[in-house]
């Protein structure tokens, strides 16, 4: 009897280490028409914070219609949808808030669109603009890059993309 409570005692106090060895949470999902699946729950592809800074950057230097002008980093959304599979479609951003925009693969192409991570060498957080905030070269194509529908392209608190047709 007490080598049973013993073992059951013992069960018990790994339980705690198991919850800490779960996966981390994911600071980016990708779902819908994707190509790759590494979290078969919800059949998405999830970034955890450490795979999606390992990832290659660029930098883009411009203003948004929020803050004046500054340097982001990220990496390039063209690289980060290629690595969930996604290769084309209209991708939907979806923020913490649950504000969502769609934009268009070929944005992405067309002018280097980037998730950015950073602004002027500090992480974005929840608080300011992050964890994830699509940016484009606004300031180097201003004629086509202002406006409502391009400035509703600037999601900030990115933390899902719906990859669609």
């Amino acid at each position: 009897m007490k080598r049973r409570m013993l073992l059951g005692s013992m069960a018990f106090a790994v339980l705690p280490s198991l919850a800490r060895t779960q996966q981390p949470k994911a600071l980016l999902t990708v779902s819908g028409r994707i190509g790759r699946v590494n979290n078969d729950t919800t059949d998405s592809f999830d970034f955890s914070e450490a795979d999606f800074l390992m990832l290659d950057t660029a930098s883009i230097t411009t203003s948004t219609p929020w803050t004046p002008t500054s340097v982001f980093v990220g990496p390039l959304l063209v690289d980060v949808m290629q690595a969930a599979g996604v290769t084309s479609g209209t991708l939907t951003f979806k923020a913490l808030d649950d504000y969502s925009a769609p934009i268009p693969w070929d944005d992405l192409v067309r002018y280097g669109v980037i998730l950015a991570h950073s602004q002027d060498g500090r992480r974005l957080n929840n608080k300011r603009w992050g964890p994830l905030w699509t940016i484009y070269p606004r300031d180097q194509n201003p004629d086509v890059l202002r406006g409502p529908i391009a400035e509703s392209r600037f999601v900030w608190q990115v933390d899902r993309i719906e990859a669609g047709a």
